[in-house]
């Protein structure tokens, strides 16, 4: 399984426009955030329009992340008249989009997608430390005897999950990565992943959520680069 991007940069780089990603399996889209920058990309993905089902869903209310969702849940509902579905384990994203002026007729809202033989992929949350007052959830995808974890935004990841990718039971981790270090990180570091993996582990290994356009040296480092549209 192999995530494409809409963009890699954090919040304040606008350049590389908002880390979100997604994906197909068959003739289902499955979004992963939705920021500020992201919808005119998804507006133009001829999956966004072929897809008999829509999913996204959010790690956590940051404007890179959700900042276009409303704009999203709208285009597709009165456009191309489809009800997506929206996954976030607490229900303030459903307050969000109240305050947004979008009526909750217009999606429908799942705290997890339900596990069963009609649900090909699986999305496991877990709760990842960010910032102090809001919540933040990474996920473990999983489809087809194939599994990847996407951060959302992390300071670390899981112990679970390096446990987890060094089993060979998660075959790729996408984690945001802050060139910058401070006392107080709300983000992973380049410094943390170069420390936490070993060289011939990193081509396993994409660092997204960019605060400057440091491409070549995660090239250099051995670090995967993500698939862009």
């Amino acid at each position: 399984m192999e995530l494409t991007f809409v963009g890699t940069g954090s919040a304040f780089n606008p350049v590389l426009e908002n880390s979100n990603a997604f994906f197909t399996l068959g003739d289902r889209l499955y979004i992963i955030d939705c920021g500020e920058t992201a919808f005119g990309k998804y507006w133009d993905l001829s999956a966004l329009r072929d897809a008999t089902e829509v999913t996204v869903v959010i790690t956590h209310l940051h404007c890179d992340h959700v900042g276009s969702l409303g704009s999203l849940v709208s285009y597709c509902y009165l456009v191309l008249e489809k009800k997506i579905r929206i996954v976030h384990p607490l229900d303030t994203i459903v307050q969000l989009l109240d305050l947004m002026g979008i009526k909750r007729k217009c999606y429908e809202y799942l705290e997890r997608i339900p596990q069963g033989p009609a649900e090909p992929v699986r999305f496991e949350p877990i709760r990842v430390d960010h910032v102090d007052d809001m919540a933040c959830f990474g996920y473990i995808i999983s489809a087809e005897g194939d599994a990847v974890y996407y951060s959302g935004d992390a300071t670390t990841i899981p112990p679970q999950v390096l446990d987890a990718f060094r089993k060979g039971q998660i075959h790729h981790i996408y984690q945001d990565t802050s060139l910058v270090t401070s006392d107080h990180p709300t983000h992973g570091t380049l410094a943390y992943m170069e420390a936490t993996f070993q060289r011939e582990e990193r081509k396993r290994v994409s660092c997204i959520h960019l605060d400057t356009d440091y491409r070549n040296l995660l090239g250099e480092k051995g670090f995967s680069l993500v698939k862009l549209i």
